[in-house]
């Protein structure tokens, strides 16, 4: 199997601003990716202790996040893992019977994601280690 190393978790939330002054205000997170659009609609990223947390939120009421969030709700989305390489890694899960719903990248397979229907119920994210070292810092 692909050595994997924890990265993020992911959570889908209504109101970004909301759930990013809510983690910095009374948790006490530092932003390290302000507010930014992203295809399906706004993304920021926050620090807790050693803990990244990757918020997202809808571009609209009809969007499909926004449909997910009405028939899942607010929460955990998703647990993101680096790998060396997300080809490889995505056909090992798959030839040990896990099932990959995609990947992104411009040009290259930044990320992968595993089903949520499997037996831990949750969408794993694998990202390419170096692609991901370059995505946590600062802003």
């Amino acid at each position: 199997m692909t050595e994997m190393a924890f990265a993020k978790i992911n959570f889908r939330v209504r109101d970004l601003d909301a759930a990013v002054d809510y983690a910095t205000n009374v948790l006490g997170a530092t932003v390290i990716r302000k507010s930014a659009p992203i295809s399906f609609g706004q993304m920021a990223m926050v620090q807790l202790g050693g803990l990244v947390m990757e918020i997202i939120a809808p571009a609209s009421p009809d969007s499909p996040l926004a449909q997910l969030i009405e028939k899942r709700g607010e929460g955990i989305d998703s647990i993101g893992f680096t790998v060396a390489d997300v080809h490889v890694a995505s056909d090992a899960i798959e030839g040990a019977g896990g099932r990959m719903t995609g990947s992104q990248g411009g040009g290259v397979d930044d990320m992968a994601w595993l089903h949520p229907k499997n037996p831990l119920g949750l969408s794993l994210e694998l990202l390419r280690s170096d692609f991901w070292a370059g995505a946590v810092k600062p802003q």
